[in-house]
């Protein structure tokens, strides 16, 4: 299903413009049109009734919210107060007499309400810079994001040399490594910088435009607060269990997924919300426009809630993952050189992770919003549409999403890092169980703020694809910034595939004549 038909997200009256309103057609004639959708040119038709997506996954999303909601409750009750209030040491070899491997250890007497203030702590910071940063999206968000891109570096610099000085090796190593990664990444893409902040300069102007947006983005936070206080009370026991180290780090590897997979299940149930918004105003070519259809976030909502639910738990388990392993691929592909062995094992990976963006990316969230496809059919067709009108080289040459990320890594740390350095000062010993639990619950919260404009920006691709009027109509200079990028793009793909023809050619062995 195209985006030419009548979009099921949306009733016709929706998508239609008023019988008084007047639109240009393409030879500058004024009509009066009722009876059609006027920027698509669309025949209208009665809203088609949705069907529930994905259930499997969405059952599985659920079950496990049920059960280890229920698992971190238990934990954290039983050191509420008092040491193994519900006798759950006895599963873990620790008795009243010390541990069997160990006689002389005594079970641990550190209690849930001990680390609970810590992760009220990051949860406090984390609600902060979320609200700090939806609060300046109108007027700082470009410095917002150029800091985001050279501080992060240094950021995982300095938390490299900490935990080195604290002598946890492991993890100094860890960071040192991130922040080299991202160092590289950010020269390999340097080029693409002015490109990318036009579009999200672009994407900060549609998302400030509509206010319904920031308070669903409020509304999702204050959701996965909610959530979270339930999770760090589950962890709070977990890390004053009698547990050894082990058993507590595996422990809190299963909650911290099921947090990850929560918070990006939420996340991209705004992105869907926005994706819908953003497709009205770029089909009506603006929010003030006097046919923009009235309380359309509430039926945006209520699709993303439920039958489009499923398939946003669906993608959520993937596409973060796959993503950023594109772009540090894209990124060192970029800069290999000659190495004609490197630049085979490369492409080999490049070419699996292309084959999995086709079933994964963020695209496709906004054919789930408009026509409450399956995921891994709005993903293809996505993918699909992106390729067969060339504007695939736009989205691999623009790092909107990778600039994002650096925010949301960015606010993390600082999450986690404001919650370690109380840590320290209290409980020297648990430092980075806190610290590093504490920087997800940071990256959550910032990444509900930030999934705003990347959902703008997906929305702008997907719409000037399918039918590039609708930026035109929305912002025309920024109509031919895009038009004039995507040719020079095009041209240089090809001047890159003559060069790689050539080498390739100039290698084959003289043919002997006959």
């Amino acid at each position: 299903m195209s985006f030419r038909d009548p979009p099921a997200a949306f009733s016709d009256t929706d998508l239609a413009s008023s019988p008084t309103i007047e639109e240009d057609d393409e030879d500058g004639r004024r009509s009066r049109n009722g009876s059609e959708t006027s920027s698509l040119g669309a025949a209208r038709a009665s809203e088609p009734s949705r069907h529930w997506r994905d259930v499997f996954w969405l059952l599985v999303f659920l079950v496990q919210l049920v059960a280890l909601g229920s698992v971190l409750a238990l934990l954290g009750i039983n050191r509420f107060r008092k040491a193994d209030r519900l006798n759950i040491d006895r599963f873990t070899n620790i008795t009243g007499m010390g541990n069997a491997s160990h006689p002389q250890e005594q079970p641990r007497g550190d209690l849930t309400e001990t680390f609970w203030p810590f992760y009220g702590v990051a949860g406090g910071v984390g609600i902060v810079l979320a609200w700090a940063w939806l609060s300046l999206l109108g007027s700082k968000a470009s410095q917002m994001m150029k800091v985001s891109i050279h501080s992060l570096t240094t950021y995982l610099a300095v938390i490299s040399v900490l935990c080195f000085w604290g002598q946890h090796v492991f993890w100094g190593i860890a960071f040192a490594v991130g922040a080299a990664l991202h160092f590289l990444y950010v020269m390999s893409v340097l080029d693409r910088f002015p490109f990318t902040m036009l579009v999200l300069q672009k994407a900060v102007k549609m998302v400030w435009d509509l206010p319904e947006v920031m308070g669903v983005a409020y509304a999702f936070m204050l959701i996965m607060l909610c959530w979270m206080i339930l999770w760090s009370f589950g962890v709070s026991g977990v890390v004053a269990s009698s547990l050894d180290d082990g058993g507590r780090w595996w422990l809190l590897v299963v909650f911290s997924v099921s947090l990850f997979w929560t918070g990006a299940v939420l996340c991209n149930t705004v992105h869907v919300i926005v994706s819908g918004m953003a497709f009205l105003v770029l089909i009506h070519g603006g929010r003030r426009a006097a046919s923009m259809p009235a309380r359309t976030v509430l039926k945006s909502l209520r699709y993303a809630v439920t039958t489009s639910f499923g398939s946003i738990c669906y993608g959520s388990l993937f596409t973060a993952a796959i993503r950023t392993l594109r772009w540090e691929i894209r990124g060192v592909r970029s800069k290999i050189g000659n190495n004609e062995c490197l630049l085979c094992c490369v492409d080999f990976l490049f070419h699996l992770v292309e084959t999995l963006v086709r079933f994964f990316n963020k695209y496709a969230y906004v054919q789930i919003a408009v026509n409450g496809k399956g995921f891994n059919r709005s993903a293809r067709d996505a993918w699909e549409l992106l390729q067969s009108t060339g504007i695939e080289a736009l989205v691999a040459y623009d790092c909107s999403g990778a600039v994002l990320l650096m925010g949301t890594i960015l606010g993390g740390l600082i999450t986690g890092t404001c919650a370690g350095i109380w840590t320290w000062f209290k409980r020297r010993d648990e430092v980075l169980m806190v610290g590093s639990t504490a920087a997800l619950m940071g990256m959550i919260l910032v990444g509900l703020a930030v999934v705003v404009v990347e959902s703008a920006v997906t929305s702008i691709y997907i719409c000037y694809a399918e039918d590039p009027s609708l930026i035109q109509r929305w912002d025309a200079e920024f109509f031919r910034q895009l038009a004039e990028a995507l040719h020079q793009r095009l041209q240089y793909r090809s001047a890159r595939a003559r060069e790689v023809m050539n080498s390739r050619l100039d290698h084959l062995p003289d043919t002997p004549p006959l």
